[in-house]
């Protein structure tokens, strides 16, 4: 599987390419409304192919290869302590039509390894174009206010650890962990498969 390199950027889990503890993305982009990002690979390659047939193509054979790259990296590179894990969710019509949430797999399968309970805290208000098809102004516009507490979700005060497969502009995240915010979690982590 493509690693990342070490030392790693402390707020998108992506190498380091200068002196600081983040990176010039993030440095270019501003601040990140979560504490802390791990990413287990490199969004190429194998890993780029595991995603894809995890997403696309039905292979949930691909959830424990992934999985365990994820929570392995999470022990030797995650901070913080979480107490539940939340995937990010899909839009019911995708969903429906995927048969699954790729990202929910994962989070229960790290969930699973880390001894932590995977629940569904969120939800998307409405469906929204693929984020890969966009640039970062458009990816930051598509998912602008599409999260929300699910209901009757037990949020305030809980130290939430954020999963989705690829994290590429970060805009996704960034919105789940906004809503996440606004509903006074303790604090956000976030850990994907890959970083683009």
């Amino acid at each position: 599987m493509g690693t990342l390199p070490t030392p790693r950027c402390l707020l998108c889990g992506g190498g380091r390419d200068g002196a600081l503890d983040i990176c010039s993305e993030c440095l270019r982009y501003g601040e990140r409304p979560w504490v802390h990002a791990v990413s287990a690979c490199a969004f190429r390659g194998s890993v780029r192919e595991a995603v894809h047939r995890l997403k696309y193509q039905g292979g949930t054979a691909m959830v424990p290869v992934l999985g365990a790259a994820m929570a392995a990296d999470w022990r030797r590179h995650g901070r913080g302590e979480p107490e539940v894990i939340v995937p990010v969710p899909l839009y019911w019509t995708r969903q429906w039509g995927r048969g699954y949430n790729q990202a929910e797999l994962l989070a229960c399968y790290v969930g699973s390894e880390l001894g932590l309970p995977c629940e569904r805290l969120l939800r998307r208000r409405r469906r929204t174009a693929q984020q890969a098809m966009l640039n970062m102004d458009a990816r930051r516009t598509n998912v602008r206010g599409v999260f929300a507490p699910a209901p009757g979700a037990k949020i305030a005060g809980r130290r939430v650890l954020l999963v989705d497969d690829v994290m590429t502009t970060g805009a996704t995240l960034g919105e789940a962990a906004r809503a996440l915010g606004d509903a006074a979690v303790a604090a956000v982590s976030v850990l994907t498969a890959a970083r683009g």
